[in-house]
Formats: structure tokens, C-alpha cells, sequence
């Protein structure tokens, strides 16, 4: 799996000059595909696309300083504009805003409705004897997955954190040397707005060391568009459910374990999202479910077997719907599974069954 080290960065504009430019070519096709089929799923033209991303820009830079340097920085290294690399962040909440609304619609053909449910991921946390487990599946366009890697960055806050991402990706899902540990899950919104780039909010998270801080950054961000996001420690955890204007505490432990997937579980939230018409994600809440129910998880390798679940495939847990026909559809593209006590974390680009991970630890 390919890494990459920005500890040595000074700032975040030399964090993302690094990046941009060792991943430059992969950076510039990953913009090109993600523009393509975000015009393509939600309407815009591209033009129209890239306008609406702008809009993001002075957001990010209300919102946190360094990042924002760390974005223009990616951009200016892998030659591409700011609102490319907003693209290629935002993608999943970018293509949620409405075009008659928040730009220019028409001119581009919608894809197949196959193409509705490249956004699926399913999350497990569960209290062992040996402490706390997290782990998830990072589903996504299967187009995407030549795209993953993994990042280790130290900030100018000081959060020093790994993370799995893609070229181009300020981070997705990671955890901190402090053992702390975030994970998502993509919501679709009926209520999307413009807002800070999530996985800048993913980085920002990172940096604290409390369930009850990242909670509070949660609930008072700007976010653009339906998440759920779930960040443990070995002393507690808490689950976070977004639509573009709602957000709501859903998990605090009072279970020994948590499954989520891509529906809401908050019927408040649920009021302002949708489930695409092809997604599996009942199937996926329900196999994981039944999976725990069956047998308790004991330990980060039980809880990353879990992760490669083949059961009712192709709408399963681990999972490729793609087809010649349709290349972008769903896929497992990566896996990570953290245990925080020990501050260790395995993770994999591809697919999770039958897969030996690759640790990562502080």
C-alpha cells in the first residue's frame, strides 16, 4: 500500500506541495474522473460544477487556516485550480447540491442509475476484553480504488495522525497518536449547501484527543452534506449523523457494540436524506448486525474479518457491483480497522476478503 510521510512539512502549504506533486498524474486523472461523474450523477455542467467548488473556498479558509493552505498547496503542486482539488475532496457532497439552486444544470447526460450508489461504506465499533475495536469498509466508485493510499501528517496544531486517503485527499479515516480514532460513512442529503470540505473536517477532528471535542466540532461546523461520522477512544465513543442543516448525536456507547452503514439510523436526519434507489445499504446494516449478534468481536483481527464478508454477494459487506457496463459503480476500494488502547491500525487498498492488512502503529 503506498504511503506517504508529510511530518517533515512545515506548514500546510508545504504539506500539500509535497503531495501534489508526488502523485501529479494520478491527482489530474482522478480530477478529471470525479468532475465527469460528479456532473454526470448530479446534473451540473462542468463548468457549473467547478463554479459551485469556489464557493467552498473561503469556506475552508474560515474554518481552518492551514488546511486551506494545504489544499491550494496541493493544487499549485499537482498543477491543477483550487476548485479542481474541491472537487476532487468534496465529491460526495459536491454532487448532492442541487444545480437549479446552486449553479449551472443541463448539458450533461445523468449516468444510469447504477451509478446512485457508489457511496457505501459499513462501520462496526464493539468493547472487547482488550479494549475498544473500530472498523469499516471505504466503498466507492470502483474507478476509484487505483487512487488509495495512505498519509501520515503532523500539523501546524500539532496532531500527528495516519490516515487512509487517495492522491489528491487531504484524509478520509485515521487515527492519532494520542489514540484517537474517526471513521465515516457517506449520507445522501436532501438539504445539501456549499461547506467546508469533510475531509478537512476529517483532519480537524484528528487533532483533538476527546470524543467530547470532536463531538462539539461535529455539531457546530459547516457542513455541506449528509455524513455519519464515529470517533473512539479506548474510554468512550460517539456517533454524529449530518444532513447539509442538521446534525445529531446517535451512539454513545450504551451498547457493546454499533453497526452503521449508509442509511440514517436518526429519523430526524432521515427526514432530510435519501437512500439511492440500487444502494445495498440495508443489506450491509443487517448482514453486519447479524454477524455480531452471532458471535461478540474479540480482538482488531476478528473485527477486520468481518470487514471481507462475502455473505449475499454481490451485496455484501466486502463488495464489487461493477461491470464493463458499469465501471464506476460500487466496490470495496480499501478497509481500516483501528484499536485505540494499543494505538495501532491496519488497512488495505483493495478489497478486504480474504485480505491479510497492512499495520500501522505510533
Amino acid at each position: 500500500m503506498r504511503f506517504l510521510d508529510l511530518r517533515d512539512c512545515s506548514n500546510g502549504r508545504d504539506r500539500g506541495l509535497r503531495h501534489g506533486a508526488a502523485f501529479a498524474g494520478e491527482i489530474a486523472s482522478l480530477v478529471e474522473l470525479r468532475i465527469y461523474l460528479a456532473s454526470r450523477i448530479s446534473g451540473f455542467t462542468p463548468a457549473g460544477l467547478l463554479s459551485v467548488a469556489e464557493i467552498h473556498l473561503p469556506i475552508l479558509e474560515n474554518f481552518d487556516s492551514d488546511l486551506y493552505e494545504e489544499l491550494l498547496g496541493l493544487a499549485e503542486g499537482a498543477g491543477r485550480t483550487p476548485a479542481e482539488m474541491v472537487v476532487l475532496n468534496q465529491y460526495t457532497d459536491i454532487r448532492d447540491l442541487d444545480p437549479k439552486k446552486w449553479g449551472e444544470a443541463g448539458g450533461a447526460e445523468k449516468l444510469p442509475g447504477d451509478a446512485d450508489y457508489d457511496g457505501g461504506c459499513t462501520m462496526l465499533w464493539a468493547q472487547t476484553d482488550s479494549g475498544p475495536v473500530f472498523a469499516q469498509t471505504w466503498d466507492m466508485h470502483a474507478s476509484a480504488m487505483p487512487f488509495v493510499m495512505m498519509l501520515r501528517v503532523s500539523d501546524a496544531a500539532g496532531g500527528d495522525a495516519y490516515l487512509l486517503s487517495l492522491t489528491g485527499c487531504m484524509g478520509m479515516a485515521g487515527l492519532n497518536a494520542g489514540g484517537l480514532g474517526l471513521g465515516i460513512n457517506n449520507l445522501s442529503s436532501l438539504d445539501a449547501q456549499p461547506g467546508v470540505v469533510w475531509s478537512a473536517i476529517v483532519r480537524r477532528a484528528l487533532r483533538e484527543q476527546s470524543t467530547d471535542a470532536v463531538r462539539d466540532l461535529l455539531l457546530e461546523c459547516e457542513v455541506g452534506s449528509g455524513h455519519h461520522y464515529l470517533a473512539c477512544n479506548q474510554d468512550s465513543v460517539v456517533s454524529v449523523e449530518t444532513s447539509g442543516q442538521r446534525r445529531k448525536v446517535v451512539f454513545t456507547g450504551e451498547a457493546t457494540d454499533f453497526v452503521h452503514s449508509n442509511h440514517c439510523l436518526d429519523s430526524e436526519i432521515g427526514a432530510s436524506s435519501r437512500v439511492p434507489e440500487f444502494s445495498t445499504t440495508h443489506d450491509r446494516q443487517e448482514a453486519m448486525r447479524a454477524s455480531l449478534d452471532a458471535s461478540p468481536i474479540v480482538s482488531i483481527d476478528d473485527a477486520w474479518g468481518r470487514l471481507g464478508s462475502h455473505d449475499g454477494y454481490p451485496r455484501s459487506i466486502c463488495t464489487n457491483m461493477s461491470t464493463p457496463e458499469a465501471p464506476h459503480a460500487a466496490a470495496t476500494c480499501a478497509g481500516i480497522a483501528m484499536a485505540p488502547r494499543g494505538r495501532r491500525l491496519y488497512a488495505v487498498a483493495g478489497f478486504t476478503h480474504n485480505v491479510k492488512p497492512e499495520e500501522f502503529s505510533f
